[in-house]
Formats: structure tokens, sequence, C-alpha cells
């Protein structure tokens, strides 16, 4: 995914995932130092997300991430 990312995007520009999941998308924009914007509407995998990006990237300033569920929670 990090390639795919290099190839299509700069530095600093938003990469959008809008099936989180996990994080590897996120993780591979941190590394790649793009921000980012993802959607996960499990909780368990927003949450594992969360986990990855502050394993994955240590060196990174994390504070920006949103440590809270979205605005709505699915049906």
């Amino acid at each position: 995914i990090e390639f795919l990312i290099k190839l299509t995007t700069k530095e600093n520009q938003i990469v959008l995932d809008p099936f989180m999941g996990s994080g590897t998308t996120a993780v591979a924009a941190q590394n790649l130092k793009r921000r980012f914007i993802g959607f996960e509407i499990n909780r368990n995998y927003y949450e594992k997300s969360l986990e990855r990006l502050e394993k994955f990237s240590p060196n990174q300033n994390n504070k920006s991430l949103s440590k809270s569920m979205p605005l709505f929670e699915a049906l």
C-alpha cells in the first residue's frame, strides 16, 4: 500500500480510507508523511487502528488522532 500511496500522492496530501479496518493505509500514509482520514464502523477495528498507529509510528505526532468514536454509530 505504501507503493500506491507514494505513486499517487505527495507529502502533506490527504489519503482517504473509507474502510479503515486495522489501519494499514493510515500507517503507510504516516510513514510517507501524508495526512489521512479514515472511517471505520466496527469499534474493535477502530481501536486496533489507533493501537497500530501509535505502535508503528512512534516518532510521529499522534496528538491529532481522534480518540473517540464517530458522531453517530451504525445501526
